[in-house]
Formats: C-alpha cells, structure tokens, sequence
C-alpha cells in the first residue's frame, strides 16, 4: 500500500517478464575427435538389412553461447518447423553434435552445421513472436491484479478500524528478508514509512481546479505584461494566493493558501503540506531544477500535488525556454515520468521525493512570458 503503482508495477514484471533466447553464433567454438561411424540402414552404402556397421569417420561438437531463459529451449512455439533441429544443453552453451564418415567430403559438415543454425534461429524467432505479446500482456495484468490486491487491503484495514481490535503478531513468523536476486535484477519495493501509510491528499478534481485558476491567472498576466512584469516573484506569488483565496475558504483563517518563505504556496494540516506552488523567475534552465529541489526537499504528504510557476521577464525569446524546459525536467535524477497534457506551455511529471521513492510528489510546470521590449525615447 505504500509503494507507488509504477514501482509496484516494475517490481513484478521484472519477476514475471521472459527473456526471449538469443544464440551468439560469432562465440562459437569447436572440438573433434576421430570416431567409428555406424552407418548401418544406408541405402547406399548396401547396409540396409545390418545392425552394425562401423567405419571410420570424425565428430565434431560445435558449443555456440546463448543467453535468455534456458527452460525455453523445452518447449516448442505453437508455430514451428515439422522437423526442428535438435541440441544439447550444458550451462549457457548450446551443443551441435555432427558425426560423418571421413569418405565424405568435409564440406559436408560446414552444411549441416549451417542448415542447423538456420533452423534454430527460424525457431527462436516463432518463439520470440510468442514471448513479445505475453510481455506486452504483462502491465494490464500486473496493474489488474495490483488494484484488485488494494482493494482487498483497504476493506482488511476498514474491518480492522472499525472493530478497533489490535492486531497480534504470530510471534512464529519469519523475518522479513529482502527478495532474492538470481538470473536478474528485481527492481526492490521502497521500505514501508516508520510512521506508517496515510493516503491522505487533496483529490485530482481539486487539483485541476487549483492549476486553472493559476493558468487563468498566468494568462491574465501575459495578456497584459506592462503591468505586471513591474513585479518581482514574491509578488507575483502574492497576486496569485489571493486569487486562490478568493475561490477558497480556510475553516480557522480564512485562507486556505498561505505564503511561505519568499516565493512559496501552501495548502498545510498537522505541520505537512498537500499543495505547495512555487513562483521563479526564469534565469536560465537551473531555475527549474532549484525549484524542483527546492519542492522535493520539503516534508510532504506521500502523494503530494504541487506546481511550478516560471515567469519569464528577461528573455525575449521565448520559444527557446519552452525548448529547454522538457529535456531539463527528464533530466532531473528524481524524475520518473511525463503525464500528458495539452496546454502550451505547460508540463505534468511525477518525480520520488527526495528522501523517500514511496513518496510520489505531481508537479504541474507552468511558463508564462512577461517580457516587454524596452522602447526606444526619442
């Protein structure tokens, strides 16, 4: 319950997801030895009616590396040649055995050898067809079963609330012990917060509401840049929490968004904040990167909803900010995806917190261009 759906999500694909079989044909290497063929039932040779006939001919064993899951070379893909070549398995080496009488022509060999590896990669190819889609099928079924798993979980912890029972430890239980890695690596589930899980946060519906009245303020600004790019930040920020305030109504102030520090919004209850906007002036890419430290630094709530306000005075080109400002948030070490949105000049991403990966902190980026060009006097 306490770990974001994403690593959730990675955590087990990374167990259950297969890793198709791929064979390194340039590694191969080779031995032989001179050994007694049978060639007994060989029409011509006349031995069709004998048991045993042995004359002398040379083996030679072809050991090709190969990686992927090596249970995949049991089974067959439902697709698959009426007579597929055949080898044996030792470690991570495939091995070819080809035996032929030494009165043939030794180019013989190099054919089978060539025909065989023709056929296994045909079959590891109808078998990677197979592996790709149940890959593909893995994050529908993996979220499927996640959710069902929550919602399981949330109705124990209600029963459990509503008896107001504690529980009690089997004092014979095992230890948690973190989960084994053997063929490859596990993406590990953060560790449960010591205070314990407490989804408590402002809803999505609020949030959206909260960034539009910012973006209509935004605007408003770009609409008339004279007057308001005479502001500094905190005053900027100031204008902004006063809208906000206009459309909400704390129980005990009266306002629901307080200023904190020089550029700071908050929405806060026991000491934490739910919301937190912050107010920058452009000066260059690492104003986003300061104020996205900035923002993940603080004590938050585990699912945080939060903003980022650029205002541009400085820069008279403003396409080349908005150029810079997606790569410099995929960039941050923090980052773990984009959301999509639609509005110019606007960027939605989910970052981990920066002491915490089960903290997840939403920060919505918003750039809005103040700038003025000076006018010339006569």
């Amino acid at each position: 319950m306490a770990s974001p759906i994403e690593t959730l999500m990675k955590h087990v694909a990374d167990q259950l997801s297969i890793i198709p079989l791929e064979i390194f044909c340039d590694g191969m290497v080779q031995q032989q030895q001179e050994v007694d063929v049978n060639v007994a039932g060989s029409y011509e040779r006349r031995t069709l009616e004998m048991e045993s006939c042995l004359i002398p001919g040379l083996q030679v064993i072809i050991s090709i590396p190969f990686a992927g899951e090596p249970g995949l070379w049991e089974l067959r893909p439902s697709t698959s040649s009426m007579n597929p070549p055949s080898g044996n398995i030792n470690g991570n080496y495939l091995h070819i055995t080809i035996e032929q009488p030494l009165d043939i022509p030794l180019e013989r060999i190099k054919e089978e050898l060539d025909g065989n590896l023709n056929g296994i990669q045909c079959e590891l190819s109808y078998q990677r067809q197979q592996i790709t889609v149940f890959n593909n099928s893995l994050p529908t079924l993996i979220r499927s079963a996640i959710d069902s798993r929550k919602e399981r979980l949330a109705k124990v912890d209600q029963f459990t609330k509503l008896l107001n029972i504690p529980l009690r430890h089997d004092p014979k239980a095992p230890a948690l012990r973190p989960l084994p890695v053997h063929k490859r690596i596990i993406t590990p589930l953060p560790p449960v917060p010591k205070a314990g899980f407490k989804e408590w946060t402002i809803d999505d519906a609020e949030y959206e509401n909260i960034l539009t009245i910012i973006r209509h303020e935004g605007r408003t600004f770009e609409a008339t840049p004279q007057t308001f790019a005479v502001h500094d930040e905190e005053e900027l920020r100031n204008i902004i929490v006063a809208h906000l305030n206009g459309h909400y109504r704390g129980d005990a102030s009266g306002e629901t968004f307080r200023r904190v520090g020089k550029t700071d919004i908050r929405i806060e209850a026991e000491n934490r904040a739910a919301f937190v906007a912050e107010c920058k002036l452009w000066k260059g890419p690492k104003s986003i990167d300061e104020s996205v430290d900035q923002l993940l630094s603080y004590l938050t709530w585990r699912d945080c909803k939060t903003a980022i306000v650029i205002f541009n005075k400085d820069v008279a080109g403003f396409s080349d900010i908005l150029a810079k400002t997606k790569p410099t948030i995929e960039a941050h070490p923090k980052y773990l995806k984009m959301v999509q949105t639609t509005e110019q000049g606007e960027w939605k991403a989910t970052f981990h917190s920066q002491d915490d990966d089960a903290r997840l902190v939403h920060i919505h980026f918003f750039t809005f261009n103040l700038f003025v060009a000076s006018k010339k006097t006569d």
